[in-house]
C-alpha cells in the first residue's frame, strides 16, 4: 500500500470520527454527465484537476462533535466542516493543489446529483434526497477539486426506502400539501414557513414523519438550528421581516 493510500485512509477516519462519515471521490475526467454539464455551465474548472471530493455527514455524530468543540462562530456548521476538510487536505493529502467548491465558494455545484452518483441518496417527495443508510437525516458538508491521484470512492447503492414506503406519511403530514409524489412545491412550503405562527418555522413536520432510520434522526436542537438558518435565508429572499 502506498503512502498516499495509507494517508488517505487515515484522513478518512479523521473525518468519520468527527462526524463527516460520508466520503466520495470522483474522477474529474469521468463525472456523471448531468453533473459535469451543470458544473461546466457554472464555470467550474473540473478539467484542471484530477479528482472531485465530496464530504457529507449522516446521523448525529457531526452535531455531537460540534457541541464538544463549542459553537462560537457565526456559521459553526460550515466552519467546522471546512476546518476538518482542510485538515484532511493539509495533513493527509500533502496539501495538494485544490479548489474549494462548497461551502463558502463562488461556484454553484449540483450536490444532489453528485450524491446520487456516489450512491448516497435517491430523490424523495421532500425535494431532498433520502439515503438507504441514514434516511432523510444526512447532508452535504464540503466539496473540493484536488490535483492528486486519490482512489475513487463511492457507495454501492442500496434500495431507496421510498420504494417500500406504502403510507407515504411525509406527503400526508405536510400541512399545506407542498410534499407531493414526483414534485415539491418550494413556493408553497416557503410561504407557509414565513406565515405567522407556522408550525414549520423551525422544523419540517413532513421530514420528521419519515419512518425510516429513526435512530439517525437529528436532535430537536439540531433540527431547530438548521431550520432556523434556512428561515433566515427565506426571510432575506422574500424580504420578510421577523415577526
Amino acid at each position: 500500500m502506498t503512502n498516499l493510500m495509507m494517508n488517505f485512509q487515515e484522513g478518512a477516519r479523521l473525518l468519520a470520527e468527527g462526524g463527516l462519515n460520508l466520503l466520495a471521490v470522483f474522477d474529474c475526467a469521468d463525472l456523471p454527465r448531468v453533473a459535469a454539464q451543470m458544473m461546466s455551465d457554472n464555470g467550474v474548472p473540473a478539467a484542471e484537476y484530477g479528482r472531485l471530493v465530496l464530504v457529507g455527514h449522516g446521523g448525529r455524530r457531526m452535531w455531537e462533535a460540534l457541541q464538544e468543540r463549542g459553537m462560537e462562530t457565526p456559521d459553526p456548521v460550515d466552519h467546522y466542516s471546512m476546518m476538518l476538510a482542510r485538515q484532511f487536505i493539509t495533513d493527509y493529502l500533502d496539501d495538494a493543489p485544490h479548489l474549494w467548491l462548497y461551502p463558502d465558494s463562488e461556484y454553484l455545484i449540483p450536490l444532489q446529483q453528485l450524491g446520487e452518483a456516489a450512491g448516497w441518496s435517491y430523490p424523495s417527495p421532500l425535494g431532498s434526497g433520502i439515503s438507504p443508510v441514514f434516511g432523510v437525516w444526512f447532508a452535504y458538508r464540503a466539496a473540493f477539486l484536488i490535483d492528486a491521484d486519490l482512489p475513487l470512492v463511492f457507495e454501492e447503492p442500496g434500495p431507496s426506502p421510498c420504494d417500500s414506503c406504502l403510507d407515504k406519511p411525509c406527503i400526508h403530514t405536510c400541512p399545506v400539501g407542498a410534499v407531493q409524489q414526483g414534485a415539491f412545491d418550494v413556493g408553497g412550503c416557503a410561504r407557509h414557513r414565513l406565515s405567522g405562527g407556522s408550525p414549520c418555522a423551525d422544523r419540517c413536520l413532513a421530514r420528521m414523519a419519515c419512518p425510516y432510520f429513526p435512530e439517525h434522526r437529528y436532535s430537536l436542537e439540531q433540527i431547530r438550528y438548521h431550520y432556523g438558518r434556512s428561515l433566515e435565508t427565506l426571510r432575506a429572499w422574500y424580504g420578510v421581516d421577523e415577526a
